[in-house]
């Protein structure tokens, strides 16, 4: 096992100095030479024009566009008059859907009686489906007047939150190789 050991020893010994040797002579070599040298391999691949352009994307610009076009979101959603009559929610009025609400009953009693049965869930689904579509079509939608002024300051975040939401993303040409790479 000594002798193991010790030519273990000798070749670390060995590798050491080689080590030491070759780090010194580089050192002196990158000392007394005034440029840099280049490899034939690197000044091969910069002469290349087939390289990929890279993009530059600015996170800021990303998220203040993303900023800015929720912005524009908020000032017109907050615009924007939203009602409904009650008694045209009761099914009183010319547009009611409270004759809907007799094959939701069914279905939730027939779901109390037998939780198990597919046509009950179906009844109630799509009663419920078609309960929140009548819902949300006799919901009226008004926007009030207002300048051109008004309107134009309104749409402006929008456009310039695009406008910073494209260039973050790095502009249209990596825009379309992201969506080049995706289709591949």
């Amino acid at each position: 096992m000594s002798k193991k050991d010790d030519e273990i020893q000798r070749k670390l010994q060995e590798l050491e100095s080689a080590v030491l040797k070759e780090s010194t002579t580089q050192s002196q070599q990158h000392l007394t030479s005034s440029t840099p040298s280049t490899s034939p391999e690197l000044v091969s691949l910069s002469k290349k024009k087939d390289l990929p352009q890279t993009t530059v994307q600015n996170d800021l610009q990303y998220f203040g566009g993303i900023a800015l076009i929720l912005t524009g979101l908020f000032m017109f959603f907050n615009h924007v008059k939203v009602g409904s009559s009650f008694m045209t929610m009761l099914g009183i009025g010319g547009g009611g859907f409270g004759l809907l609400f007799v094959p939701l009953m069914l279905g939730i009693g027939w779901l109390i009686y037998d939780a198990k049965s597919k046509i009950a869930w179906g009844i109630t689904a799509a009663s419920c489906a078609v309960v929140v579509f009548s819902v949300l079509s006799s919901i009226t939608m008004n926007f009030p007047q207002l300048s051109f002024l008004g309107l134009m300051l309104m749409l402006l975040p929008f456009a310039a939150g695009g406008a910073l939401l494209l260039k973050g993303m790095g502009g249209p040409k990596a825009i379309e190789q992201k969506f080049n790479k995706k289709s591949e």
